[in-house]
Parts: structure tokens; C-alpha cells; sequence
């Protein structure tokens, strides 16, 4: 391994934890956005249901961002597992794609402060479909700069690239159903966000020869 590789390595580590960092921020923020409403009086067992039932668009939207934010954090991990080296434009990717990330809780917080309103959920649609584009130049980039475990299939990673315009499409019509039913679209968004579990798991590393290879 020579000089420039072990720089590189290292750098991806350093990424990899930066990136863990990162996302456990984000999940504290969100749950600093459940507030009690100052204006219901919780001493009564009414009081406290007609409260909790005024807090539930943001509870609906903690459960959104939590499976944006822990969805990704799942996808990033296959992916990052998958990567040796970084250089200096994979860092700036993923400083892109964190700040991204760490936005999720105001995009969130306006889907439940204004449940009612599409531009919310426009809002939201928009930052998911950014984080889909930068993920696309971030795999490119990774893949012409060869920075791959070796043992990763280019094929499997091409296939991942293009899938992210069909992602962001998706997204799209998601955002503009919002104009004729928000509610419609939240349920769509809620789940579309179980997609990034799945995103990556085709990169796979056979460790067994890499620790063969290593002897």
C-alpha cells in the first residue's frame, strides 16, 4: 500500500465517524422539537388528552423524519463499507450531503407545525430529492476515481447511480400530491423513506478472500 492509499484510508475513517456524529446531532434535534402546548392545561386527564391530541401532527412528523434520517444512516453505512479511500472532492460530497441531513428537522418541523400546508411537504420533497442528487455525483465519483473495495461490483454500483433519478422522480409526484391531499402525502413519504434500508445492500464485499489475500 503505498503512501497516498494509506492517507486515503485513513481519511475515510475520519469521514465515516464525522458521518456518525452527524446523524446522531440530527436525532437528538428532532426530539427537541416536541414541545408541550403552552396553551392546554395538562393537570386534568382531558386536558392532557385534547394536548396530546394537538401534538400529534408532530409526533406524525418525528415519525417521518426518523425514518428519513435512521433509513439513510442504514444506506450510508452499506455504502461507506464499500469505500477504501477518500480524497478531498469525496470530502466535499459528504459535507454536502451531512449539512442536507442535518436539515431534516426543520424540514420536518414545518410538516408538523403546518400539517395542512403542500408547501411543507414541497419543502421537504426538495431537500430529499437534493440528498438524492449529491448521493448520485458522490457514487460517480467514487466509482471514476476507483475508490472502491476492489471486490464491489461496478455493475451494482452503476445500477445505484441511475436508480437515484428514478428516486427523485418518485419523490417529485410524492411533493405535488400534496396539493391535492396532504394527508395522502405524508402516508406516501412515510413510506417511501423505508426505500434507503434497501439502497447498497448489493454492494457486498466477500471479506473472506480479502482476509486470504491479506495472509
Amino acid at each position: 500500500m503505498t503512501e497516498q492509499e494509506k492517507e486515503g484510508k485513513q481519511l475515510m475513517e475520519r469521514l465515516s465517524m464525522f458521518n456518525d456524529a452527524v446523524y446522531a446531532i440530527a436525532l437528538t434535534l428532532l426530539v427537541l422539537e416536541l414541545k408541550l402546548p403552552e396553551n392546554v392545561k395538562f393537570d386534568t386527564p382531558a386536558g392532557m388528552i385534547e394536548g396530546l391530541k394537538e401534538m400529534a401532527p408532530k409526533f406524525l412528523a418525528f415519525l417521518l423524519s426518523v425514518a428519513l434520517v435512521g433509513s439513510n444512516w442504514v444506506s450510508s453505512l452499506r455504502i461507506q463499507r464499500a469505500i477504501v479511500y477518500a480524497d478531498t472532492r469525496l470530502v466535499v460530497f459528504m459535507i454536502i450531503y451531512l449539512s442536507l441531513v442535518s436539515l431534516t428537522p426543520f424540514t420536518c418541523y414545518l410538516i408538523g407545525t403546518f400539517p395542512g400546508n403542500p408547501i411543507s411537504y414541497v419543502v421537504f420533497g426538495v431537500f430529499a430529492i437534493l440528498i438524492c442528487i449529491n448521493g448520485h455525483f458522490f457514487l460517480h465519483h467514487c466509482r471514476k476515481q476507483k475508490l472502491y473495495h476492489r471486490d464491489v461490483d461496478m455493475k451494482a454500483v452503476k445500477q445505484l447511480e441511475n436508480s437515484v433519478f428514478y428516486v427523485s422522480a418518485v419523490i417529485a409526484m410524492i411533493s405535488g400530491a400534496a396539493f391535492f391531499s396532504t394527508k395522502l402525502s405524508f402516508v406516501l413519504f412515510l413510506a417511501f423513506n423505508l426505500v434507503p434500508f434497501f439502497i447498497g445492500k448489493s454492494l457486498r464485499i466477500n471479506y473472506k478472500t480479502e482476509q486470504q489475500n491479506l495472509l
